[in-house]
């Protein structure tokens, strides 16, 4: 009877001792494959959508001077630490090197809101387009991410990594580069669309071969057009404004597309922050511009490298 209690009590111990090693081993994996301060564990696994940066307070930070001020203003800027990377979280384009751990982040949202009025006629290639735009405003946001929340808040606008991260807001809320959008837009008072380009964006079925018949060519105050059976139909105002939203993205997607090589070509010169920005060459310049008025001068595209 005390041998067989003894035997039990053994294979007792060795399930105990099993289940305590691979509760263990569970969450050792989880927590070597998290790259964040912050977890929750469901059944031993981490679920990574339920990850959640926190916000850092503009109201724990020190007054920022009269130009940081401006800056964060302009850009509407807020701060979080912790959590993924926002780049990784959204699969949007990162400057980054491929498996280089940063401390910090920027990402910049652009986005566009119009109001047009129009009329519009076809010729023989496809349609005239007149448009003014009634309203038009570009805006823009940033959100600015660290790895950790900065262990000394007093300093946090005299730290290098903060620093830097506003040159980023810099060249984002650059006036000459935003207003170039809306400059950019306004000067385009007659827009042209072929037939291929209003297939491609309206589908084949909404645009014929070629017009035949009586208000093929009516002129500026017709809305009309003739479709492959001879009769005569309208183009909608829906479609219109389709054809219109896609010329406005177009100069939309190449201002995005200027703000994303200066942010690089920031970071090229820079190696992200570690060094000094030259005090020669066009990156000096569009920082020292960047918080004046805009003027007649241009945003000069930068190199691409």
């Amino acid at each position: 009877m005390i041998a067989l209690n003894q035997t039990a009590w053994r294979r007792l111990c060795k399930l105990c001792i099993a289940g305590l090693i691979l509760h263990l081993v569970c969450n050792h994996q989880t927590v070597i494959a998290q790259d964040a301060p912050r977890f929750d564990i469901v059944e031993g696994m981490i679920d990574e959508d339920k990850l959640i940066a926190e916000p850092i307070a503009m109201s724990s930070l020190p007054a920022p001077s009269v130009e940081i001020a401006g800056l964060l203003e302009a850009g509407q800027v807020q701060f979080i630490s912790g959590g993924p990377r926002p780049s990784k979280t959204y699969g949007l384009r990162s400057t980054g090197f491929i498996n280089r751990k940063f401390d910090a982040e920027t990402r910049f949202n652009l986005s566009y809101h119009f109001v047009s009025r129009c009329r519009w006629w076809w010729n023989e290639d496809g349609i005239v387009v007149r448009v003014r735009y009634p309203e038009l405003k570009l805006k823009v946001d940033h959100t600015i991410w660290f790895r950790r929340r900065p262990d000394d808040l007093s300093q946090f606008w005299n730290l290098k990594l903060v620093q830097h991260e506003m040159d980023h807001i810099r060249l984002s809320t650059d006036p000459r580069v935003l207003n170039r959008f809306e400059t950019a837009v306004r000067k385009d008072e007659s827009l042209r669309f072929s037939r291929s380009e209003m297939r491609s964006v309206l589908g084949d079925d909404a645009v014929p071969e070629r017009n035949n018949g009586p208000n093929s060519n009516r002129g500026p105050d017709s809305n009309n057009r003739t479709s492959r059976n001879g009769q005569s139909r309208g183009l909608s105002a829906d479609q219109v404004r389709m054809l219109i939203n896609q010329r406005v993205r177009d100069h939309f997607d190449r201002t995005v597309q200027l703000v994303e090589i200066r942010y690089r070509e920031l970071d090229r010169q820079t190696a992200h922050g570690s060094f000094p920005i030259p005090e020669d060459g066009p990156l000096r310049g569009w920082l020292d511009r960047s918080a004046t008025d805009p003027t007649d001068e241009p945003a000069d595209d930068p190199p691409s490298r």
